[in-house]
């Protein structure tokens, strides 16, 4: 399972950016940056991923030039079919045509393709991997679910991970074809 996620450096990198950390090496980041001394600050940025990063410079400057160029690689990479998951990083509202016009048209070309404000809105259950306590946890799991369903859904995880591990069994070997020895005979 292939997931591109193709960052619009001229809009709110540090926001876009979030969660970059929680990517795998299984995972592609485009960033797409005008020229000039950006490039140092968005690496720095990207400094603790295990996802492979590839900057792209703007091969023109202007407004827009950015938008442009990311969309051209999503539709190369749909039409390609290179990525089962493709979300474009950005705050900008004006990617959403093009996305809409990818969902409607090649479908069946991935999984989902998306406009998110951040990689960490693209990734599942990211709440989860925020808490840092049970308290956290619960908490989490109630707003994003409701207080009934959020509720049972930590008392059960609850009771799961306070339940003793049951003992592995132990093999029993079964040999065939093997014969003890007679005492007499180990003796000799």
């Amino acid at each position: 399972m292939k997931t591109i996620y193709l960052v619009d450096g001229d809009n709110n990198i540090g926001t876009g950016l979030k969660g970059i950390d929680m990517l795998c090496e299984q995972d592609t980041v485009l960033i797409f940056y005008q020229k000039g001394p950006a490039l140092n600050k968005l690496q720095k940025l990207c400094a603790g991923t295990a996802a492979d990063v590839q900057y792209i410079e703007s091969v023109r400057s202007g407004k827009n030039a950015i938008d442009f160029q990311i969309i051209t690689e999503l539709g190369v990479l749909v039409g390609k079919r290179e990525a089962d998951y493709a979300y474009v990083i950005s705050q900008d509202k004006g990617y959403a045509a093009s996305i809409e016009a990818l969902q409607t048209r090649y479908a069946g070309a991935f999984q989902e393709v998306a406009l998110r404000p951040s990689i960490e809105s693209c990734l599942y259950l990211p709440f989860v991997l925020r808490s840092s306590s049970r308290q956290d946890l619960r908490n989490a799991l109630v707003r994003e679910y409701g207080a009934v369903q959020g509720g049972g859904l930590y008392n059960h995880l609850k009771r799961i991970f306070q339940a003793p591990e049951p003992e592995p069994e132990k093999a029993t070997r079964v040999r065939r074809g093997s014969r003890k020895k007679p005492a007499a005979q180990k003796a000799e």
